[in-house]
């Protein structure tokens, strides 16, 4: 769910691209359900404005969307660029 004010275009010093393909490899918090770990999906947006600590540019809220349209939010260190596994 996007609620805030969410970029859906590349940002120079982001950590991803939008549209790259990444892998979930940890949580950080227990905001996300670990059955995301190790499942794979895109980048489709990055929200530098809901609250939770975020950095412009290089700490984004980061939007993934996987197999069916399910979207959840991810921090950089949660996440693997997807060729790299």
């Amino acid at each position: 769910m996007t609620t805030n004010q969410t970029i859906s275009r590349d940002v120079p010093g982001a950590p991803f691209r939008i549209g790259q393909d990444v892998k979930i490899i940890g949580r950080s918090d227990d905001t996300v359900s670990a059955k995301f770990i190790g499942r794979k999906g895109t980048v489709v947006y990055f929200d530098f404005s809901c609250g939770c600590g975020q950095s412009y540019p290089s700490d984004p809220m980061i939007g993934v969307v996987f197999r069916g349209g399910i979207v959840e939010e991810f921090w950089r260190e949660e996440l693997l660029h997807a060729c790299e596994h």
